[in-house]
C-alpha cells in the first residue's frame, strides 16, 4: 500500500474527486516525467509534457 502522502496518489485522488476529464494515465505519465528529472539542474520537461498532452487530446478527438 502506498503512503497517503505519495504525490501521485494525491493527484489521482483529487482528479477523481473533481470528476475531471483528465485521464489518470496522463497524470501519471506527466508526474513520472517530472519525477525522473526532478534533480536535473537544467531540466526542461515542458516540451515532453506538452507532447503527452497534445497526443492525449488528439487521441480523445479521434475517439469521438
Amino acid at each position: 500500500m502506498k503512503n497517503k502522502s505519495d504525490p501521485l496518489t494525491v493527484l489521482i485522488e483529487i482528479n477523481s474527486e473533481l470528476d475531471s476529464l483528465v485521464d489518470d494515465e496522463l497524470i501519471k505519465a506527466c508526474y513520472l516525467i517530472q519525477k525522473e528529472h526532478q534533480y536535473d539542474k537544467d531540466r526542461n520537461t515542458v516540451k515532453q509534457i506538452q507532447d503527452l498532452v497534445e497526443a492525449a487530446v488528439v487521441a480523445k478527438t479521434e475517439a469521438n
